[in-house]
């Protein structure tokens, strides 16, 4: 992991994210990009083309000092190289672009409400940049510290992952703390059977993830459990886990956990980081075009 992007709106639980990423920075020695996204107020006047130039420029200057002192800050703490970047067209659009432009490998967000998952569920700037599948973000919750990721939980139903480069945050944290991956699959028997490991399609998913993660210490777990949201909480708190890492889209898993009204009072009591990977991740270095084919 070489360069990590943490947006900010100043917030309380936007600082925390931003002590998060910038202690991970740190321990994987990668640079970090501070990113913060305004949006102008509309233009109360006869002369809309003259507005920009006037307030933006000045808006964007006030927001680069604020960047600043934050980075000032930081790196009294950390010994990293921070970059900070300012934009001000539309917030899915700019982020992508300076993922694209920093040859970033993650995206750090902290979030509003009592959890990642309920944040998402109430909607906000994090759960649309989630729910776009673009780019792979690590929520961070509330109050939570960085400390050393030595397991990390991996939800992840019957079906294979087509393109490895989705994997590669999963995979560039495993590898650089030595964490142990759990890939956990729930079925239920009455709901969902075509869920249920039956041998041969487990068979054939299995030899994915294991060529997937051939390079890191990984196990796998089947849980029967009726409910999506609860089996993977229970899960992260019996094993231990210190990250949970979901792919965004990627079958029924992610989709049930946001449509389910019931999830957010399982949601509330959530507080690892989650990792949700992009599941039609862009090209993010020339080298890369060959083998990091866009999923469509």
């Amino acid at each position: 992991m070489k360069t990590i992007i943490a947006a900010t709106d100043f917030s309380p639980n936007a600082n925390n994210a931003l002590q998060y990423a910038a202690a991970l920075a740190a321990a994987t020695e990668a640079r970090l990009v501070l990113f913060h996204h305004f949006t102008y107020p509309l233009p109360a006047t006869d002369f809309p083309e003259v507005y920009p130039a006037i307030f933006v420029d000045d808006l964007a200057g006030d927001f680069e000092k604020r960047l600043e002192l934050v980075k000032e800050e930081l790196v009294r703490s950390y010994p990293i190289e921070i970059t900070c970047v300012v934009r001000a067209l539309t917030m899915s659009g700019d982020l992508e672009a300076v993922f694209q432009e920093e040859q970033a490998d993650l995206v750090v967000m902290g979030i509003h409400g009592q959890s990642a998952v309920m944040n998402a569920l109430l909607g906000n700037v994090t759960s649309a940049t989630i729910r776009r599948g673009q780019l792979p973000v690590l929520v961070v919750p509330r109050g939570v510290v960085f400390h050393p990721i030595k397991k990390i939980l991996f939800p992840c139903d019957g079906q294979a992952i087509p393109d490895a480069g989705i994997l590669q945050p999963l995979l560039d944290l495993a590898t650089g703390f030595d964490a142990y991956i759990e890939v956990l699959t729930l079925f239920d028997l009455e709901k969902t059977p075509d869920l249920v490991p039956a041998v041969n399609n487990a068979s054939r998913t299995k030899n994915n993830l294991e060529t997937l993660l051939a390079d890191t210490r990984h196990g796998y777990a089947y849980e029967n459990e009726a409910s999506v949201d609860q089996g993977i909480l229970y899960e992260a708190i019996r094993s231990g886990a210190d990250l949970v890492t979901m792919i965004s889209h990627h079958h029924s898993f992610w989709s049930t956990l946001f449509n389910q009204s019931d999830t957010q009072r399982i949601a509330a009591s959530i507080t690892l980081p989650l990792l949700v990977l992009g599941e039609k991740m862009p090209e993010t270095a020339p080298e890369e075009v060959s083998t990091l084919e866009e999923n469509q």
